[in-house]
Parts: structure tokens; sequence; C-alpha cells
């Protein structure tokens, strides 16, 4: 009985943990689940940290991809800062014409963008901001920058890891210019000259500080008071033809008719009755068929035949322009002309021209500024060894002008530019036929207000609508050269 107990006892008894045991299984769980928990905290900073290395990544491209892009369709430069300086600022004429900038804002650490004085932020953080210039022949521009110098800009940032400065990156861009980078400017402006005839004696300049000619065909100018621009022409009487305007050169900008030149030659157009300025030789005035207008000189004459007709050259001006267009419908080879300009006793001073004369209508020019102060006689002679045909002279002009001699001289389509530029204030823009060049929004205060001096810009790659950047001109202004 006995024994059955204790096999029983001993049966039901169950074996136990000793404290030794569970404080040895209570740490082998505690060591787990801190190298668990170390684990799913690293993974989540790692996580954490990618996410935004990811995203300040992804802003970043986005920033300099879109400082390209815009930096492409720009007008023009207007200023860089140079190389070595790491907040850099570059300040350009933007795709709508007007001024834009990309720059460091050293105070907040972001790279910002926007018409100057009102930027926003468009990426950051960011510790650096570098442009580099080259010019033409792909030479680094150092130091100050000039801004007609730069062909093509490399664009270098520095962005921020606010978590661990190790993984801070660089990113960076390359803009080239176009080929028809444009640096044309409204130069000078004469919008209320004295006198009588206001608009039939205004003008505007242009100014092309770039080291490339610019073909201005297709352009036009602009006024606030009308509905619609008007071409620009090479003008009819003092235009060669040409609408490119050279490096460093300038254009003059009137309508047909705008009294910027005296004429000196008295009915040279054959518009109304000829007078007794024009001395003749079996030449008449005759209808048809002219230059310009209704009327011209002809001869049908075989031989030698004449005309001329006395001027005076007044002393002060710019430029003093001899012009005239030829025609005949006799065979080619067969008429010689030869112009001159002589003393009143009929010694020839210089040769204008002299060779055959053409079966269209073409233009000759000379410069008479050496004769300035001086009375001379403009003297045609021609030689028509046919029986056929006809001689035709017409549009024969002398006019003395303010005009540099060396300006491009351009004209609108119709009598005025545009409905006539406004005395107190206006706006004036040029256009390549589509897109803006430079547009200007004067105020009489600017200087030029009627008292005989034109409006004129201070520095060319300065602002265009900056009142600071305009002041007034010498009286009757400097179209065609520097201001």
């Amino acid at each position: 009985m006995s024994e059955e107990i204790r096999y029983t006892n001993k049966t039901l008894a169950k074996p136990g943990f000793t404290l030794v045991e569970l404080i040895l299984v209570v740490a082998m769980i505690a060591v787990v689940g801190l190298a668990i928990a170390g684990l799913v905290r690293s993974s989540y900073e790692a996580w954490k940290l990618g996410s935004g290395r990811s995203s300040l990544l992804q802003d970043g491209r986005a920033a300099i991809e879109q400082m390209v892009r815009v930096l492409r369709q720009a007008q023009r430069f207007s200023s860089v800062s140079p190389s070595t300086d790491q907040a850099g600022c570059i300040t350009f004429t933007g795709v709508n014409g007007v001024a834009e900038q990309f720059k460091l804002n050293t105070d907040t650490s972001e790279l910002e963008y926007g018409q100057p004085g009102a930027l926003s932020a468009l990426a950051g953080p960011v510790s650096k901001l570098v442009f580099t210039c080259y010019d033409i022949d792909a030479n680094s521009l150092t130091g100050a920058v000039q801004a007609i110098s730069i062909q093509s800009v490399h664009i270098e940032a520095t962005f921020v890891d606010a978590e661990d400065s190790s993984m801070d990156f660089t990113l960076s861009g390359r803009v080239f210019c176009p080929k028809d980078f444009l640096y044309v400017v409204i130069n000078e402006i004469m919008y209320n000259p004295p006198g009588s005839g206001d608009a039939a004696n205004e003008w505007v300049e242009l100014y092309n500080f770039g080291e490339m000619s610019v073909d201005m065909d297709g352009w036009t100018i602009w006024t606030g008071s009308e509905a619609t621009a008007d071409p620009l022409i090479p003008h009819p009487q003092f235009g060669n033809g040409s609408t490119i305007l050279p490096a460093q050169g300038y254009a003059v900008i009137t309508a047909e008719d705008t009294e910027v030149y005296t004429e000196l030659i008295t009915n040279g157009g054959f518009e109304s009755k000829l007078k007794t300025d024009w001395q003749m030789d079996n030449w008449d005035r005759t209808k048809w068929n002219a230059h310009v207008g209704s009327y011209k000189l002809e001869s049908a004459a075989g031989g030698g035949t004449w005309v001329y007709q006395d001027i005076a050259v007044p002393s002060n001006f710019n430029s003093c322009l001899f012009i005239f267009w030829e025609k005949t419908t006799a065979p080619v080879g067969q008429t010689q002309i030869t112009v001159t300009i002589r003393n009143l006793s009929d010694q020839v001073l210089a040769t204008g021209y002299s060779g055959q004369m053409h079966s269209d209508w073409t233009c000759h020019t000379m410069d008479l500024t050496a004769y300035a102060g001086q009375s001379i006689r403009i003297h045609f002679s021609t030689n028509k060894t046919t029986g056929q045909g006809v001689l035709m002279l017409d549009d024969v002009s002398v006019a003395s002008s303010y005009v540099d001699i060396n300006a491009v001289r351009l004209s609108v389509d119709d009598n005025k530019i545009g409905n006539g530029l406004g005395d107190n204030a206006d706006t004036v823009a040029v256009t390549d036929g589509s897109a803006a060049i430079d547009s200007v929004t004067y105020d009489d205060s600017w200087g030029g207000d009627g008292d005989g001096t034109s409006l004129a810009r201070i520095d060319p790659r300065g602002g265009s609508n900056d009142p600071n950047n305009w002041q007034s001109g010498p009286v009757n202004g400097t179209h065609g050269s520097q201001n």
C-alpha cells in the first residue's frame, strides 16, 4: 500500500524552471527583441533618409532642367556673376520680353527665380550656385562677364542634405545660346520734336551691341496707340535696300517723309512742274512708269545730253547724301551716264557714277559731306549710241541730315510711326515679326520733352524700362551714332 502511494505521487509530480533558468530566458528574449527593434529602427531611418534624399534629388533635377529650359529661350543676357562667385546670379530677358533672374539667396539657402525684386523659391536647400560662361570659341569668360560675349553657360548647383552633409550632391546643366541670339535694343527716341509737324519729325533708333550682324527683314515697330504693328522696310529714298544691322551698328526708323533731313534739290522727284532750277538739254518731264510717283525726267535723244542743278550745301550736319535713280529701255551697252560734282564754274570736283545705264530702276549714292559750306553743281551727262529706247531719271536728291552716314535707314509702310508717338508717355516695341525684341514704356519725366532733345539710353545692357537708364540727349539727338 505504501509502495503504491509512493509510486502514484511520483507519477503526478511535474518538472519546473529554476529562477536562474527564468532569468536566462527573459534575458535571451530581451536581446532578441532589442535586435529586432534596432533592425526595424535602422531600416526605418534608412528608408527615411533615402526618401528625403530621393525627394531632394528629384527637386534638384527639376530645378536644373527648368533653368536650362528657360535660359535656352532667353532673348539675351543682361548680366552674369563671375565663375568665382558661389552665390551666383544671372539676369536675362525672357521669352516674353521682360527681365528675369536666377540667383542663390544666401539668407534662405534657396535657389530663386522670377523678375528681379519679385523672386520665388525654386528649390533648396542649396549651398552653391555657379555660372561659368564661354565665348564663341569655347573659352571660359573670367572676371566680370561681358554679356555680349556669352555663347554658352554652364550651371552647377550643390544641394544640401539636412540630415547628413556627407550626402550633399552637385547637379549641373549646359545652355547653348541660339545662333540668332539678339543684342538689339531701342537706343534713342525722338518722341516730341520741337516746332510744327510733330509726327513728321519723330524717329526711333535701334542699336546692335552684339558681335554678330542681325537681319531685320520681317521686323515690326509698334506703339501703344495703334492696333497693329508697322512692318519695317528699307527707306525708299535714303535706304540702300538692306535690312542688315551690323555689329555695333545703328538703324534709324522714320516715316518715309520724316523731316530728319533738309532737301537741297528742288523738285528731284519731278512730281510738280519743272522750275528754272533744272538746266537741261534734250530732257523732258513725262508721266507714267516713274520710279516713285507718276512723273520722271526722260530723254529719247541719241548722242549726248545733259541736265544739272546748282545747290548750296550747309555747313552743319552729320551727313549729306546724294541719291539718284536711273533706267533705260535702250539696248544694254548703248547708254552711258556720267554723274559729276562740279563747282559753279563747271569744273569737275568728283565723279559720283560713270557707267552703263540699267534696264531696271537702279539707285546710286554718294557722300557729299566733304562739300559742307560750298555751292556745287550736280551734273548728269549721257551718251546714247542708238536711236532706240529712252533714258530716265527720277528721285534725284541731295539731303543734309543729322543722321549718321553709316546708319541703316528704315521706314514704315505708312506715313508715320504708329499713330504718332505720345508727347507725354507711350510704349514703343520692336518685334522680329513674332517675338518681342525690345520694348520701352517711357514718360516725359525721363527726358527729351519737346525742347529739341531726344530721349537717349545710357547703357544698352541696362533696363529698357528703368527711368535711371534714360536721359535727355543733345539737341536734334544723335540718330545713327553713339549716344
